[in-house]
């Protein structure tokens, strides 16, 4: 029997605080804890909380960022999670984040003279630019982020469009693409969810209803879909459209959907749901509403379509790659009336937006097992080029 790949998986920051790179990784962590000798090394949370996972957690020292209510990790600066980690034997570093623990995870490499690999994740450079609004600032960081980038041997990405914007923070060396997925199973019984739906959050069986999924983030341009609604409710078409998820602009959102002036029934945020009642709202709506140009993937295309749930995204959108307008979904240009006129035309052509549908779970359903194992062979790759002196790493190795 092959002896088993040492692989250590690490983030800045982690459950049960949630996001699409955390969950990622989990999902990595679920589905290679049994073919791999795993690690993890992420950040301790608040003090409550006890991780019940079926991997096993090694966590540093941390500090809590209350504007964005999450816990960033500090593992040079935890001598006992230095030594643990150092102790370990390992073939081969997973980094999902550019910060403390990607610095951290470098001198891992070094020190055990094996392979660092990361996952390009987010699009930075928006996020800095909407902190500091300043492109100039932002491009200095993301250049910055490069430099780190590069001392990695190899960054997966999950499509050519993110492969070009981390060629835009000055990365020189190798690329892989790797698919995200979900842990959703396609769904048998959708018509039997939706009843449920129904039911619990008060939809009329005859009322159209449309879905947003994930953080209320600005990013996440929620504002832009409630604007696009404003124009479809102006057409008089009626709908529901539920907001799932928390975040910063959460009441924000509220009082600027009132201010348009939309009913609690025909937008109503819902907050945190869970999990177990995502399938729910997945089956029951027609159209899954994402408007994103900052997601590098959406995972919620991929969650929708195991429901035959299409989503309806911007025309060149790392979110909408892959998605064929008309097909398996919609994609609409960067503007709020087009955006309306693609609603309104799914609405008004119910029978092509059920094949649609389907479609999209023929074409753009995958799950993470089936993901986890091409990270995992990509992995074994690297450490057998590695050790046959193939990989030289990247340009920059300072």
């Amino acid at each position: 029997m092959a002896e088993k790949l040492k692989v250590m998986q690490a983030m800045d920051v982690y459950l049960p605080d949630v996001d699409g790179v955390v969950n990622c990784m989990h999902n990595y962590c679920l589905n290679l804890n049994d073919k791999t000798e795993l690690t993890v090394a992420v950040p301790k949370n608040r003090k409550d909380y006890v991780d019940k996972q079926p991997y096993k957690i090694t966590r540093c020292k941390s500090v809590h960022v209350p504007v964005l209510n999450d816990y960033y990790g500090f593992p040079n600066l935890d001598k006992k999670f230095k030594r643990e980690i150092m102790a370990k034997d390992l073939d081969i570093v997973h980094v999902h984040s550019p910060y403390n623990m990607a610095k951290f995870a470098l001198q891992v490499a070094k020190k055990k003279n094996i392979p660092a690999v990361a996952t390009f994740h987010s699009n930075m450079y928006l996020i800095f630019k909407d902190i500091f609004k300043s492109a100039l600032i932002a491009k200095a960081i993301n250049r910055w982020l490069g430099r780190r980038y590069n001392r990695f041997d190899e960054v997966f990405v999950c499509s050519p469009l993110v492969e070009e914007q981390l060629r835009d923070t000055g990365y020189k060396g190798k690329v892989t693409y790797l698919p995200f997925g979900t842990d959703f199973l396609p769904c048998e019984n959708v018509e039997e969810n939706a009843a449920k739906a129904d039911e619990i959050f008060d939809i009329g069986k005859d009322e159209t209803v449309f879905v947003y999924v994930g953080r209320v983030m600005k990013l996440k341009r929620i504002y832009f879909i409630l604007d696009s609604l404003k124009i479809v409710k102006e057409r008089g078409k009626t709908f529901r459209f539920f907001v799932v998820g928390k975040g910063a602009e959460l009441e924000k959102l509220k009082k600027y959907a009132k201010k348009l002036g939309f009913t609690e029934r025909e937008v109503r945020f819902t907050g945190f749901l869970p999990r177990e009642q995502f399938p729910l709202l997945f089956s029951r709506a027609e159209l899954l509403l994402f408007p994103s140009i900052y997601d590098n993937f959406g995972l919620v295309k991929v969650e929708g379509a195991a429901y035959k749930t299409p989503g309806l995204f911007i025309k060149g959108s790392c979110a909408g790659y892959g998605v064929k307008d008309g097909v398996d979904g919609y994609l609409s240009e960067n503007d709020e009336t087009h955006y309306a006129d693609k609603i309104c035309a799914a609405m008004e052509d119910k029978a092509a937006l059920k094949e649609m549908g389907e479609n999209a779970l023929k074409n753009l359903y995958i799950n993470w097992k089936d993901c986890a194992d091409a990270v995992l062979a990509r992995l074994t790759a690297i450490v057998a080029e590695k050790k046959n002196g193939e990989n030289g790493g990247s340009e920059d190795q300072k």
